[in-house]
């Protein structure tokens, strides 16, 4: 190797500790602050905004409310909630609708997913929404249940229904698209996993945490060899 070679390669590696010493912490940051907002429930604001509250058919004191953080239930009319623990987070509940078919199944409708319960809203799990192609990713708004396992579902794309309890959907209503829509819905999809599915904000997570180590790691590998590096100098 030239001194030539060694000058550069000894410049390019000052260069690169430098920038990476720059970008670090704000890089930092944006992942930390990434990692948050996929679980916005670990927060504990002083309030909430409900947007959507039920009662149980079956049972008048029971009540269901939902919020931008989660689901609650209470079993003493409103008087005290409990918080309805949840593997995913369908985003702000906007939609709390028992099944007129089965007095015991309820639909809780978020802005990025839905969600059912066979036992009164005990135990949740997320329902897997294949909707069409053209819809593309759009917030979730408003959701009708009909007798026999018929859907409506309102988004930011349009309007959905569904014969089958959802697990199909024919487009009713076309919004028309927004100039560099798909665009936003790639980068989205991209951010929070939705283009996996329900598993996709776990892959996030994973990702966003490895990051985290990685730049962590990289600021102690400096500050390890700055310190070698002095020791050697005395």
């Amino acid at each position: 190797m030239t001194k030539a070679v060694r000058s550069l390669r000894k410049k390019f590696l000052r260069w690169h500790k430098t920038i990476g010493l720059v970008i670090g912490i704000p890089l930092l940051l944006s992942v930390v602050t990434g990692l948050l907002l996929q679980y916005p429930q670990i927060f504990s604001p002083k309030s909430e905004t409900i947007f959507a509250i039920t009662i149980d058919p079956l049972q008048s004191t029971h009540w269901l409310k939902g919020t931008d953080l989660g689901l609650y239930h209470s079993f003493d009319q409103g008087m005290s909630w409990q918080e309805s623990p949840l593997m995913w987070s369908p985003g702000s509940i906007r939609k709390l609708v028992f099944s007129p078919d089965n007095s015991q199944v309820v639909y809780a409708l978020g802005s990025d997913g839905l969600l059912v319960s066979h036992d009164s809203g005990r135990v949740w799990e997320m329902v897997h929404l294949i909707l069409p192609d053209e819809f593309g990713w759009g917030e979730l708004l408003d959701l009708s249940l009909e007798k026999e396992g018929v859907f409506g579902l309102l988004t930011r794309s349009g309007m959905a229904l569904s014969t089958d309890g959802g697990q199909s959907w024919t487009v009713q209503y076309r919004t028309p698209p927004v100039p560099g829509a798909k665009v936003l819905d790639l980068i989205h999809d991209l951010h929070t996993g939705y283009w996996i599915g329900p598993s996709g904000s776990w892959l996030v997570t994973i990702v966003a945490a490895g990051s985290l180590l990685l730049v962590c790691s990289g600021f102690t590998l400096v500050v390890l060899r700055r310190k070698k590096g002095s020791k050697k100098r005395d």
